[in-house]
């Protein structure tokens, strides 16, 4: 490290001499403009083509037929007999195209027809796909059928949420829900910089914009004038914050970089948008959210509201909804699993060890994702003692379910629901132990990961089986 910092620093007075350049300090409060993700890959080439065909880069996009994934060939959706309550209950929305351009159509009882809607955008394709239709106060509006790849049909979102059997009058009224203006609520996580300049109380009108759509560079590195400008024709410059980056360790000039951020702000980046749970009061805080280091006092700090939403055992409302011991349970409460284990809050673990920051859905290196040796050895740099007794610390053969840390402390306990179907996926509780007698006394409202596995056992069982491999613990 040594030879390799002195060749930098005496390159450095050699680039100077040629381009007549010198190094120029940088402040370390700043407030900048965006420039957009092109801008950033005129010079980060392999980052920037990683991120560009991510689904981060990909959330939202003109509806054109690389973007569409749902069937628009012409097909009509039923609503299920046992909610059909008028005539055209059978076949209330017609999804087809016309050339390049798509549309969906509901009935509508009053008017005797269907309604055509255009279809300007697209949010998501991984799990769902979201329709938008631009109205003439230029409200993006969200249409009531999603496409679900995983099904490979179309399903009313929100009726499948809430557990209720839709009907078309349910499908009107979730046009008409002041949250179905997409460019004033969601799009604050699905494009960069969302800007609301107007709109109205009921939601009719919106004059919003943004920078990118879709999540961008500097939705997560803040906005990047500065940064481009202070490298752009200064060698020196770059080589001189290439050493005081790599080798002091010190922030990237102008530019938010999420592990040389303090705790808190650094995973305000990712709560920004994974942290749903939040108090209706503080969205436009989350909205104004900006990632860096502002002179001017702009928010970068979301983590005092990282908790502020209550568990409330039992809760039912989609998305937030708890187990009955009190965990979190649904998809939108995944972060908040995560900012309540004792590891976050008494160790360093980051979002963005295990997920692949430039192409989300990715792993950082291979088998973090899963319960594999490789993500073992991510929680056992922590935990040294229980490495050097492992097979007594599990008493399951090792390489078999069981044997490895996820399987007990990260179980598939929080509901993703997003595809139209029930996905269980990992809660990120990761010092969660598992809890036999909360699932004695909740029944299916409290599952245990020793009983997701033994399911012809029951909890006494698994509650003496504990109490006989770790009697320290009960």
């Amino acid at each position: 490290m040594r030879r390799r910092t002195a060749i930098v620093l005496v390159a450095l007075p050699l680039l100077a001499m040629g381009g007549m350049a010198t190094f120029e300090p940088y402040p370390s409060l700043f407030d900048a403009q965006y420039v957009g993700s092109a801008n950033c890959g005129t010079c980060h080439t392999q980052v920037y083509e990683k991120w560009r065909n991510s689904p981060h880069a990909l959330m939202a996009r003109p509806a054109t037929p690389s973007s569409v994934v749902g069937d628009f060939g012409d097909v009509e959706w039923s609503i299920p007999p046992a909610a059909r309550k008028a005539p055209h209950d059978d076949k209330p929305v017609r999804c087809y195209r016309r050339g390049d351009e798509y549309f969906m159509a509901l009935w509508h009882g009053g008017e005797g027809r269907q309604v055509e809607f255009k279809i300007d955008y697209v949010v998501g394709y991984q799990y769902r796909q979201t329709y938008l239709t631009r109205e003439k106060g230029g409200v993006l509006r969200r249409l009531p059928l999603e496409w679900s790849p995983g099904l490979k049909k179309w399903f009313p979102y929100w009726s499948h949420q809430e557990g209720s059997e839709p009907d078309l009058l349910d499908l009107w009224a979730q046009m008409n829900a002041p949250n179905s203006a997409w460019n004033l609520f969601c799009a604050r996580c699905h494009t960069t910089h969302l800007e609301v300049l107007d709109k109205d109380e009921l939601h009719t009108r919106a004059d919003a914009r943004w920078v990118e759509p879709g999540i961008a560079c500097e939705a997560c590195h803040g906005p990047g004038s500065h940064h481009s400008r202070y490298f752009e024709k200064n060698y020196v410059n770059r080589i001189a914050a290439f050493v005081k980056s790599k080798v002091r360790g010190e922030p990237v000039a102008f530019m938010a970089n999420a592990p040389k951020l303090d705790k808190g702000q650094d995973l305000s980046i990712c709560a920004r948008c994974h942290g749903a749970d939040i108090m209706q009061d503080s969205q436009d805080i989350y909205r104004q959210f900006e990632p860096g280091y502002s002179r001017s006092g702009r928010m970068n700090d979301l983590s005092v509201h990282f908790q502020e939403f209550p568990l409330q055992p039992g809760r039912k409302v989609p998305t937030v909804e708890c187990w009955d011991d009190g965990r979190p349970r649904g998809i939108g409460m995944l972060f908040r699993s995560f900012v309540e284990s004792t590891c976050y809050q008494k160790g360093e673990p980051r979002c963005y060890d295990c997920n692949d920051p430039h192409d989300n859905k990715q792993a950082r290196a291979p088998g973090l994702l899963e319960a594999t040796d490789a993500s073992d050895e991510y929680c056992l740099k922590c935990h040294q003692g229980i490495r050097e007794r492992l097979s007594l610390h599990t008493h399951h053969a090792e390489g078999q379910p069981g044997s490895f840390c996820y399987d007990c402390h990260m179980p598939k306990h929080i509901d993703n629901q997003a595809g139209g179907f029930l996905r269980p996926v990992r809660t990120h509780d990761m010092s969660s132990v598992p809890d036999p007698a909360a699932t004695k006394k909740h029944g299916a409202g409290a599952p245990n990961a020793c009983n997701d596995c033994h399911r012809d056992r029951d909890p006494d069982w698994a509650s003496s089986k504990m109490a006989e491999w770790w009697p320290a613990k009960r």
